[in-house]
């Protein structure tokens, strides 16, 4: 089904079909509304499906070619109360497989030059091992009849993007992240040496808090920030317990950012990283050996 008849389901895939409508009743078709505002095609597509917030001077000139400038106002509150959006997992979980998910955030991968992510619980998705990603996915699921093959397919496929070098790549991850343990113990020592292959690459870096550094920073929960994107500003996700959020208000985003540099600064890196994944890997075989 194409992505524009789905019923929308969060406030700016409402606010996008919206768009869409006055766009349609308008009778201007997408490139037509694309020329005469000035937008990029592709951008006016992303708007409509609720993936990107058109700024106030967009908004201006939209509802303008459509003959619906008398409705602009109550767009720019809509799109206000969207900066900063939450979704409860019941909702998503309704619509879209643990699968088709990942594919959403892969395309949001794929569009940001710049991806920095941290996470105090497990390691981040893109560097996961593809049992890692099983167990994580069966902890996770909500209503127990997902399809874990696929969705961990898809996870892998993500990955694809970590060797093309037009994309950065940061990590942060905590000691305690590191040791979380989703199954036996070789599910965790395949993972660290994933982590330390992955390290190799130009462009990207991995950095962990340890437990027993001072931390300048609460690692209140995890996440991922997108910057460096053609036509949007950047913007965060957030994963919590019982809700997606997103999060594009500039200045919230600058938390975030702050938050980031902050937790790097209290971590570490290069050799002192690979010695301290080379004693946890150690102890870890140790435990493998004495269990057989």
């Amino acid at each position: 089904m194409d992505d524009q008849l789905k019923t929308p389901r969060t406030p700016r895939q409402r606010l996008g079909a919206d768009l869409r409508r006055y766009r349609v009743l308008a009778g201007v078709s997408g490139r037509q509304l694309a020329h005469r505002t000035g937008l990029s095609q592709s951008r006016v597509s992303r708007i409509e499906r609720g993936e990107a917030l058109a700024s106030i001077p967009e908004l201006t000139v939209w509802m303008d070619v459509c003959g619906a400038a008398d409705h602009l106002q109550a767009m720019i509150e809509a799109t206000e109360a969207a900066l900063n959006q939450t979704d409860g997992w019941r909702e998503f979980m309704a619509a879209d497989t643990l699968a088709a998910m990942q594919q959403q955030v892969r395309d949001r991968e794929a569009k940001a030059r710049t991806l920095r992510v941290f996470q105090p619980t497990l390691v981040p998705g893109l560097l996961q091992t593809a049992e890692y990603a099983r167990l994580v996915f069966i902890a996770s699921d909500l209503t127990g009849q997902q399809d874990y093959a696929a969705a961990v397919q898809r996870r892998v496929d993500r990955q694809q993007v970590l060797y093309e070098q037009g994309h950065r790549f940061e990590f942060v991850i905590t000691e305690a992240a590191l040791r979380w343990r989703p199954g036996p113990p070789e599910v965790q020592l395949a993972q660290i040496d994933r982590i330390l292959n992955l390290s190799t690459l130009s462009n990207v870096s991995v950095s962990v808090v340890p437990l027993d550094g001072t931390t300048t920073a609460i690692p209140w929960h995890g996440f991922s920030l997108y910057e460096d994107l053609d036509e949007d500003e950047p913007f965060v996700q957030v994963e919590t317990i019982h809700a997606y959020v997103s999060v594009t208000e500039p200045r919230d985003v600058a938390l975030y950012r702050q938050q980031f540099e902050a937790l790097t600064a209290s971590a570490i890196s290069g050799r002192q990283l690979a010695e301290m994944l080379g004693q946890l890997s150690e102890k870890l075989r140790d435990k493998i050996i004495r269990s057989r």
